[in-house]
């Protein structure tokens, strides 16, 4: 039925969280008030867990992703108990707390056709995204919705996008992330549109077409697999996603 599978990453690609405003303040807040470390320490140690957790394949995809679980278990490294609850934020804040990034429903809408399947594909878990979705009206573009609690699988899995990455002729990975939205959608044989943080796009490539800063980006050693695409935003997602249809190879 479908032709083009294009698979989207949420977290600034789409929507800002409110993970950085209104719920990791909360839960390093209480931490720091704790133990007397400073906040720069224990934002470390969450993210080397959290990071340690996705590199580990004994660690279910499902547990490397519970930001409540990760919490914990740095509070308990650090000797406390922590009262604070990440996803009683996330529901608390995903409102107020949670913004559309630059022309998200637009170019979702630009995408909406007969012949394509939108396809949220974000390493978050369900139920700290489908909160927030819902609350920014994102949702109803969507066919489908992978994480890793419904597909078992993080994007570094092949069977996380399901059967999804075998039913249309194009496939297309767009997201933020290199590691998650280039290099292993890459090598899972999908099209990667890349939209990196503005400061990672050299001026002197801003000019140039998306597949041409795709080409002439100047990737890092441990940045294997080019991107197809870079965006500057996604005002250039449609135009992109037409140019690769009409140019599959």
């Amino acid at each position: 039925m479908y032709q083009t599978i294009i698979f989207i990453d949420l977290d600034g690609t789409l929507m800002l969280n409110p993970f950085e405003t209104a719920v990791w303040p909360v839960i390093i807040g209480e931490l720091v008030q704790k133990t007397g470390q400073p906040s720069s320490t224990i934002i470390q140690m969450i993210e080397d867990e959290n990071a340690a957790r996705q590199l580990d394949d004994s660690v279910s995809p499902i547990v490397a992703m519970d930001m409540d679980d990760v919490s914990n278990t740095v509070a308990k490294q650090l000797g406390v108990t922590l009262s604070a609850n990440v996803i009683d934020l996330v529901l608390a804040n995903a409102a107020s707390h949670s913004s559309v990034i630059d022309y998200a429903h637009e170019a979702l809408q630009e995408l909406t056709a007969p012949h394509r399947a939108l396809i949220v594909a974000t390493k978050g878990l369900a139920r700290y995204q489908l909160p927030v979705l819902h609350a920014l009206g994102l949702a109803k573009h969507f066919t489908a919705i992978l994480t890793p609690d419904t597909h078992s699988g993080l994007k570094k899995h092949r069977h996380f996008f399901g059967d999804w990455a075998d039913r249309g002729n194009l496939r297309i990975m767009v997201g933020d992330l290199y590691e998650d939205d280039v290099l292993y959608p890459g090598g899972h044989g999908f099209k990667t549109l890349w939209k990196p943080a503005s400061s990672l796009i050299p001026a002197s490539l801003r000019p140039y077409d998306p597949f041409s800063r795709g080409q002439y980006y100047p990737y890092l050693a441990h940045q294997t697999h080019s991107a197809d695409a870079i965006l500057l935003s996604l005002h250039e997602l449609p135009a992109a996603v037409t140019y690769l249809e009409q140019h599959p190879t």
